[in-house]
């Protein structure tokens, strides 16, 4: 009874220290994932805000369609500032639309834990507030908040469908309920995909809930029919880019023209990295988990996989090359990467290292997700698609998949508040590293 009164005291003194944080970061300008500042990806975004405010939006979206225009940069669709342009009315002064951003920000953590309190339901609001406000401790939630990002409103979309995808299956009385309910699941679900198409998983996710679930026909068919009426503006849109993403960034990215295979094993690592202090939420100690993965004969099938991966990067992968001219080599690749460049002058101990590094995350993603088929969906389409862009940034992933891991993933997970007090310093960690480092490099 002590020891759970000490965590509960230390737990509110997390959750103000995280809300004080936040706010400190912001007052002063943080620049923890390394795109903040008036000179950074918020000279795009401003940019890309005038070209709407100056534009009816079908003018402005026919300029985005041009390869060789200088005034839309950015690699999602435009709908937040089309957004920005209907409905915000603090978009004609820098500072104050700054402002604007970082207040609807600030709703992500609360939605949060209203996802939390749906899946979790039996469990002491205090640990929910706590696992909750773990996502202020996000360098690139934090950087994107501060700035005026786009990535949050992706993110906050990403809940809001959770929540109401939730509330529709667990809705068997009224009928009415169903639909409305239905209706801004899979409205909300679209929002994700059109704010950020990275999470084109969320609508799969929810099209095929909703599919397989015990629901009427009727209401099957009227997903489907709302998800058609939703993705034609989509539809509209790579028509008139003749791509997934604005014509511009395509042209820099190559997306949807080449594969980008040393991704995988880059992308292993970010996952890997919030995974494996979520692997203290499975409610087995760790050895018995290693010791039920390592009973399985799948699990050295899977482990193999990785090897024939080692050989491609062997005989193919030009650790040094740049994949575009004018393009720094190092861009992208997450923590690791930025670890071994700073540890190591040499670039086949860096290589060493990095390789080394993908074994290890692709173990702890085997072991996180063991016999869950559709976490392995999940995790895989997030592989499928580091193939396809290029440069592949941690920022895509953070908080990303520590919100997938609470909400959308199929694992069960055993929160308490030893586990969740070991997530918050886990993660302090790398927004204290981060600030560190891009301290250091920009100053």
């Amino acid at each position: 009874m002590k020891m759970n009164s000490y965590y509960k005291f230390f737990s509110i003194f997390l959750i103000l220290l995280s809300i004080s944080s936040f706010f400190i970061g912001f007052i002063y300008g943080e620049n923890s994932a390394g795109a903040g500042g008036f000179n950074g990806d918020f000279e795009n975004t401003w940019g890309n805000l005038q070209l709407f405010l100056n534009n009816d939006i079908n003018t402005a979206l026919h300029i985005t369609a041009s390869a060789d225009q200088e005034v839309f940069v950015s690699a999602r669709t435009p709908l937040i500032y089309i957004l920005h342009k209907l409905f915000n009315p603090f978009v004609k002064n820098e500072i104050i639309f700054i402002r604007s951003v970082f207040f609807v920000s600030l709703s992500l953590p609360f939605l949060f834990y209203l996802c939390l309190r749906e899946k979790f339901k039996e469990k002491e609001n205090l640990l929910l507030i706590l696992i909750s406000s773990i996502v202020l401790l996000s360098p690139y939630f934090r950087t994107s908040s501060f700035w005026a990002g786009e990535e949050n409103f992706g993110l906050i979309s990403l809940l809001i469908s959770f929540i109401f995808l939730n509330q529709f299956l667990s809705n068997n009385k009224n009928i009415l309920k169903d639909y409305y309910q239905l209706f801004l699941t899979v409205f909300f679900s679209s929002l994700a995909l059109y704010f950020d198409q990275k999470l084109a998983i969320i609508p799969l996710i929810c099209f095929f809930k909703i599919i397989f679930s015990n629901k009427s026909s009727k209401l099957k068919f009227f997903s489907i029919f709302l998800y058609f009426i939703f993705s034609l503006p989509y539809i509209y849109l790579i028509i008139l880019w003749g791509n997934l993403i604005p014509t511009k960034d395509a042209f820099y990215r190559g997306t949807a023209n080449q594969f980008f295979f040393d991704n995988l094993g880059y992308l292993s690592t970010i996952i890997a990295f919030y995974l494996l202090p979520l692997l203290l939420y499975k409610g087995e100690n760790l050895i018995k988990l290693l010791k039920n993965f390592f009973l399985e004969k799948k699990s050295y099938y899977l482990i193999s996989l990785f090897f024939i991966y080692l050989l491609y990067l062997l005989i193919f992968h030009d650790y040094t090359r740049e994949v575009y001219p004018g393009y720094d080599a190092t861009l992208g690749g997450g923590f690791i990467h930025k670890i071994a460049i700073l540890l190591f002058e040499e670039n086949y101990i860096q290589k060493l290292f990095i390789y080394f590094s993908f074994f290890v995350s692709w173990m702890v993603i085997l072991i996180y997700v063991n016999n869950n088929f559709k976490d392995k969906l999940i995790i895989s389409y997030f592989f499928l698609l580091s193939m396809i862009v290029w440069p592949f940034f941690q920022e895509y992933l953070d908080p990303l998949i520590i919100l997938m891991a609470f909400t959308f993933f199929n694992s069960k997970l055993f929160i308490n508040y030893k586990n969740s007090i070991l997530l918050f310093f886990y993660l302090s960690i790398l927004l204290i590293f981060s600030n560190i480092y891009y301290y250091n490099l920009l100053s």
